[in-house]
């Protein structure tokens, strides 16, 4: 039974436009001495295309098993020509298996335990970690903004400074992609909060 990749479909690196090489590890691989003392340094740049077209594949680190398809990535003109450097190119790499979170499905791909694996898994890390900075930032804004309008709009204090409240409302301005103008905050209000006290008109609150 294959092994399972670390990365999930939906978990990939495509906005990245480099990773880390381990220079080291690829200057003391089988494969590179293989290909050296066997005249096939070619094989080197074609698997290094390989390698790089992973990192954009879904998930990152992972090739498709279809011939066809990694004749195409390989930059080959025909499936003959493929053929006659699979075996050496794709060292390393084995079927795996992946998972679909959305159905629970697995399907066969090809991944690499050693090199590339530590890689995406590193880097995947590292995306996360970024994300989440950003998210609590816009957030972070969001919270602000809400507490601005509604002091404009005078809402009562002990709202503006309940932080579960304005993180709700921030959360629901995030998913509705709302501006967050008085007459959306009011709408917020009524309906995440459920809100029912009086607020400054927005005539008012606008003079």
């Amino acid at each position: 039974m294959p092994d399972t990749w670390p990365l999930q479909r939906g978990e990939t690196l495509s906005s990245h436009d480099w990773f880390p090489f381990f220079g080291h590890k690829f200057l003391s691989s089988r494969f590179l001495s293989k290909s050296v003392m066997t005249g096939r340094r070619a094989d080197i740049g074609t698997a290094l295309i390989l390698w790089a077209e992973a990192m954009r594949q879904d998930p990152a680190g992972t090739l498709p098993v279809d011939d066809l398809e990694l004749a195409d990535m390989a930059r080959f003109r025909s499936l003959g020509e493929w053929q006659e450097v699979r075996e050496s190119v794709l060292h390393g790499w084995e079927t795996v298996l992946v998972e679909d979170p959305r159905t629970g499905e697995c399907e066969e791909r090809l991944g690499h335990p050693g090199l590339i694996e530590e890689i995406v898994q590193d880097m995947y890390k590292r995306k996360r970690g970024r994300d989440a900075a950003r998210e609590a930032g816009r957030l972070a804004l969001k919270k602000h903004k809400i507490r601005k309008k509604m002091h404009e709009m005078g809402v009562p204090e002990h709202i503006i400074k309940d932080d579960r409240a304005i993180t709700a409302l921030a959360e629901h301005f995030e998913h509705s992609e709302l501006y967050i103008t008085p007459d959306n905050v009011r709408a917020a209000m009524i309906e995440v909060l459920g809100y029912t006290g009086d607020v400054t008109p927005i005539s008012a609150a606008r003079k």
